[in-house]
């Protein structure tokens, strides 16, 4: 497994590092629904109905829980919750729910574990569980 990166000069005069390359990753493409589907019969052994039925109902029993305003926590996905956005107002009495929120937005927070740097501390860096294992190779044409 690879990730495909190119660097990406900052242009944004009003920042620390303007001018310094950074690395961006490269999309190899989309997988739908389908073709998940399809895989997941050929490696477990189920219909593609049965997965996209199952997924389907993930869908909606995730969308009334978090419209209930509770925490979707799936082992080895992540944390799924609702959150607001809103316009500040400068006396609390005059915050009018439908007047100053402007949206709602699902935040997600990705399955991962503090990786312990010897150091006594439990403040190394977090390993999310989607990027064990994956390396860097250069988007081809892009390397320096």
């Amino acid at each position: 497994m690879a990730i495909h990166i190119r660097l990406v000069r900052n242009n944004i005069k009003s920042s620390k590092s303007y001018g310094k390359y950074f690395a961006k990753a490269v999309s190899q493409g989309e997988v739908t629904m389908k073709e998940l589907a399809e895989e997941a019969a050929t490696n477990c052994g189920i219909s593609r109905g049965d997965f996209i039925r199952g997924v389907t109902e993930l869908q909606d029993m995730m969308k009334h829980r978090l419209s209930d305003g509770q925490t979707v926590v799936i082992e080895g996905i992540g944390r799924f919750s609702l959150r607001v956005e809103s316009i500040g107002v400068d006396d609390p009495k005059e915050f009018n729910i439908a007047r100053h929120i402007s949206r709602f937005i699902c935040g997600f927070l990705p399955s991962g574990r503090r990786i312990n740097t010897g150091s006594g501390t439990k403040n190394g860096p977090i390993l999310y569980d989607f990027c064990e294992g994956v390396k860097a190779v250069w988007q081809k044409g892009s390397k320096p």
